[in-house]
């Protein structure tokens, strides 16, 4: 009796998760240009789920934040959700002193300035999306860095805020 008890739970778990992960993706790529890439994405009911994207620099700069876009050819109704994942890591270590935001619901911006990913090293996002509103079955996300500004920038900005700062 113990063991076919087991034998369902264990049917029951195996169920649910292949039901919740239908429409998660996952991508493994490298990135060697500001420009960087168009993810596709098929999606199916219950048109939500996880994307997660690993990605290694190739470029000689470091990267100071990553941005994410959602693209579509019909009407843009997919959106980044903040439940149930927001999160950047390094293998199994989530990263710490970083932040994300939201520009409007279809653009997910991750600032990590204070540990930048440098030349070489790899990092992974992962995000939520919902695409409840219309089903569409697919959809893009383009993925790119900014690069981490330059000491004599920061140091003009840094400049320019005192003067502004003075004159008010």
């Amino acid at each position: 009796m113990k063991k076919l008890l087991v034998a369902i739970l264990f049917c029951s778990l195996f169920v649910f998760t292949v039901n919740v992960s239908a429409d998660d993706g996952g991508w493994t790529t490298t990135i060697d240009s500001w420009a960087g890439i168009q993810l596709g994405h098929n999606d199916a009911d219950p048109w939500k789920g996880l994307g997660t994207l690993t990605v290694t620099n190739t470029m000689a700069e470091s990267w100071g934040d990553f941005h994410f876009q959602i693209f579509e050819f019909a009407t843009t109704n997919v959106i980044f959700t903040e439940s149930p994942f927001i999160m950047m890591k390094d293998g199994l270590v989530e990263y710490s002193g970083y932040t994300y935001s939201f520009n409007g619901t279809q653009q997910l911006n991750f600032e990590f300035y204070g540990n930048p990913v440098g030349p070489g090293e790899s990092v992974t996002f992962q995000f939520y999306t919902d695409n409840t509103a219309n089903h569409h079955t697919w959809f893009g996300v383009m993925a790119y860095p900014t690069p981490v500004p330059e000491p004599m920038t920061l140091g003009l900005l840094g400049l320019g805020a005192l003067a502004l700062r003075r004159k008010k």
